[in-house]
């Protein structure tokens, strides 16, 4: 479990101090949640540098997501739906690639995740301009009768910190981190989680992971620590800790120095582990 606890306070293996993720279970715990008869469409629907305008502003790192619940006794009826759903997009031509997830630990359990990313900004327009509106009534026709509520959340991802499989297709599991920050500390946030990083490039210590930061939809200010795996043996993680090789690399001295100043930019943390519904995705041929 270490690689999953890599950036939260203990950097030991003691305890489970903890994972956008969900930015969004969080805020759907804090009432956010609204009732479905949104225009919902699947086609709308699943990350460490200085941070500047620069580093955020930068082109195909948006992503659009949505969580939804079911309603109660409806799951598998609504996996059943949303598959021939994906389908129907498939054979109908959604450019966009939309993957769903399902959380499988943590608050929310059982809920679905469905995220479409590496945007641009103007991808939103072109799209609602174009396939989105076709999506969304097949969407409501079909799918929405069988949930009980939604929410909707655009995330940024870091595109200059990030390491992630070569091959994306062998990610079946994700820890998801919620950082709940102090005012004001997301710069100083992302100051640290850089000595993190690039220790970790430095060492080539196995770890890959991405950072998204909340724009709207939830409580903020969030950033988000995805962790991808390929399964829950992997978990287990490299022998040598993180706290270990910050020691090797910067010195027992700055390796402190550095927790402390990562510790004092947050004030607490949600965890949570997600599955990859590959079957219920869609990706374009």
């Amino acid at each position: 479990m270490e690689l999953f606890h890599l950036f939260v306070a203990a950097h030991d293996r003691q305890g489970l101090g903890v994972v956008d993720w969900l930015l969004l279970a969080h805020a759907k715990m804090e009432g956010i949640m609204r009732n479905t008869k949104l225009l919902v469409t699947l086609s709308a629907a699943v990350w460490l540098g200085l941070v500047t305008q620069d580093v955020w502003a930068q082109a195909n790192n948006i992503a659009r997501l949505y969580v939804v619940t079911p309603k109660s006794g409806m799951a598998a009826k609504f996996e059943t739906a949303l598959g021939q759903h994906a389908e129907w997009r498939r054979e109908h031509g959604d450019p966009w690639t939309w993957i769903v997830h399902q959380v499988t630990s943590g608050a929310n359990l059982g809920d679905y995740v469905i995220r479409s990313g590496d945007h641009s900004w103007s991808d939103f327009d072109a799209y609602d301009a174009g396939f989105g509106p076709e999506g969304s009534v097949h969407f409501n026709a079909t799918v929405d009768p069988l949930i009980e509520s939604v929410s909707s959340f655009i995330t940024e991802r870091d595109t200059t910190n990030f390491r992630w499989p070569d091959d994306p297709n062998s990610v079946n599991l994700l820890q998801v981190l919620r950082y709940h920050l102090k005012p004001g500390q997301r710069e100083t946030f992302f100051q640290a989680l850089n000595k993190y990083h690039q220790a970790i490039v430095q060492t080539n210590y196995p770890i890959h992971y991405a950072f998204q930061n909340l724009v709207n939809g939830g409580p903020g200010p969030a950033v988000a620590g995805v962790f991808p795996y390929e399964n829950w043996a992997a978990f287990q993680g490299p022998e040598q800790t993180l706290a270990q090789l910050m020691v090797e690399v910067y010195g027992q001295e700055e390796a402190t120095a550095i927790l402390e100043q990562f510790r004092s930019t947050y004030t607490g943390t949600e965890s949570w582990v997600i599955r990859v519904r590959w079957d219920l995705s869609v990706i374009p041929e």
